[in-house]
């Protein structure tokens, strides 16, 4: 399939440096807080926390509206953040936190560009997260298997908000996420975990809050990037955020095998760099798509749109 150049303005890869820093703070606090036991109880701090920062972010810049599009992206990130956060209470987390990058595979075949070339740093992210992971058995695999579980709902999750296009940014991340957060409650009540989450804000209010804030700092800056890339981009170019995940798990909370976990990670950055590179501009140059007014591969919003 032929893709257009995307331009990419300063402000553009500002939205990226901040989503990719959220999502960083995203997965160790998801790490801290979670609990294999009930993971519904980790998640609802975390997204119930980032459902109550983005709907203060809306009411900041003027008075937020319910957006009922959200419902169907709710229950399927529900889903998927249910599977994300189980993932990664089950650690380690220099071996699950380059998985996500299997999003961008799956969001690569749905739309595919660049050719061999681009196939070929597909391959080598999913390579990458393999030499992550290692031989660890099923106390490995198994939470590798849960985020790839995650992976295809977050990839159907993206074309849902892609095909959206909302016109207030905050208030229909606010009501994604807030969907998303009754799910979890939801699942708490069901399974009495409402103990559990508050001793878990109790005992740590700093992880607690690390995770609601970069929960919806991550978010909004997606909806925010789909106006401008197409979502498998942004999730090789998220890739980079287990390469970060990964340093912190080995050098601060000091998992072992530090080389092979950091030399997986970084395959998937760098192979998540190649996509990028390869998307934005040779394959413009090659299938000759760089000529002013190429089709966009996904809607296109008809006005600009507002971050409330």
């Amino acid at each position: 399939m032929e893709v257009a150049a995307v331009a990419a303005p300063l402000i553009v890869w500002a939205l990226m440096c901040v989503r990719l820093a959220a999502l960083t703070g995203e997965r160790v606090g998801l790490n801290r807080v979670g609990t294999p036991a009930n993971p519904p109880a980790g998640a609802l701090v975390a997204y119930g926390g980032g459902a109550v920062v983005l709907w203060g972010g809306a009411w900041a810049l003027g008075p937020p509206a319910w957006q009922s599009a959200a419902l169907l992206p709710g229950l399927v990130y529900g889903l998927s953040f249910l599977l994300y956060a189980w993932a990664l209470a089950l650690g380690p987390l220099s071996v699950v936190a380059p998985w996500p990058a299997a999003a961008a595979l799956l969001l690569w075949l749905a739309d595919p560009a660049g050719g061999v070339a681009a196939l070929a740093s597909v391959a080598a992210m999913v390579a990458g997260a393999v030499l992550a992971a290692g031989r660890g058995g099923a106390r490995h695999w198994l939470p590798i298997g849960i985020m790839l579980a995650s992976d295809a709902a977050l990839a159907w999750g993206r074309h849902l908000d892609a095909s959206m296009q909302p016109g207030a940014l905050l208030s229909y991340a606010a009501s994604v996420y807030t969907v998303v957060a009754l799910l979890m409650a939801a699942l708490v009540w069901v399974g009495g975990g409402g103990a559990l989450v508050r001793r878990q804000l109790a005992r740590q209010p700093g992880w607690s809050a690390v995770a609601a804030l970069s929960n919806g700092a991550a978010y909004v800056t997606l909806v925010a990037l789909l106006r401008h890339w197409p979502p498998y981009l942004i999730e090789a170019l998220s890739g980079a955020a287990g390469v970060m995940t990964g340093a912190v798990g080995v050098w601060w909370l000091r998992e072992a095998d530090a080389g092979r976990r950091l030399a997986g990670a970084a395959l998937v950055g760098a192979a998540a760099a190649g996509l990028v590179a390869l998307t934005l501009h040779p394959v413009a140059a090659a299938h000759g798509s760089a000529a002013q007014g190429a089709p966009a591969p996904w809607p296109r919003p008809a006005a600009a749109a507002s971050f409330r």
